[in-house]
């Protein structure tokens, strides 16, 4: 399992905004930190990954939830989204079932 700051830090990386071993400013962590729980929000409210506790996120959804928010935030930090990374990383989520997903817990919307 990966943590929330493992996230954000991979995110960082991923925007070259932050080497391996370093560690962010506390500004930047910010604007990713922020931007993490809507991008969770929004992937499962389209069924691509099931919104869980953003502090146990499972190693195989991991890569791809990094690329996902780092392209959230790619304006914030001078770079542009890439829609290409996005849909690809969107679609390994789809590919990932629920069993593999195991420590997630799923929203339920009661009528």
């Amino acid at each position: 399992m990966k943590t929330r700051e493992q996230l954000v830090n991979r995110a960082l990386q991923k925007l070259k905004v932050l080497a391996a071993g370093q560690t962010p400013s506390a500004e930047d962590a910010k604007v990713v930190d922020d931007d993490l729980e809507p991008v969770l929000s929004d992937l499962s409210t389209r069924n691509i990954y099931p919104y869980g506790d953003p502090d146990q996120i499972e190693d195989n959804a991991f890569v791809h939830l990094a690329d996902i928010l780092a392209n959230s935030v790619a304006a914030d930090f001078g770079r542009d989204q890439n829609d290409t990374v996005r849909l690809a990383a969107e679609a390994r989520l789809r590919e990932l079932t629920a069993q593999t997903l195991s420590g997630q817990a799923l929203q339920v919307d009661y009528f």
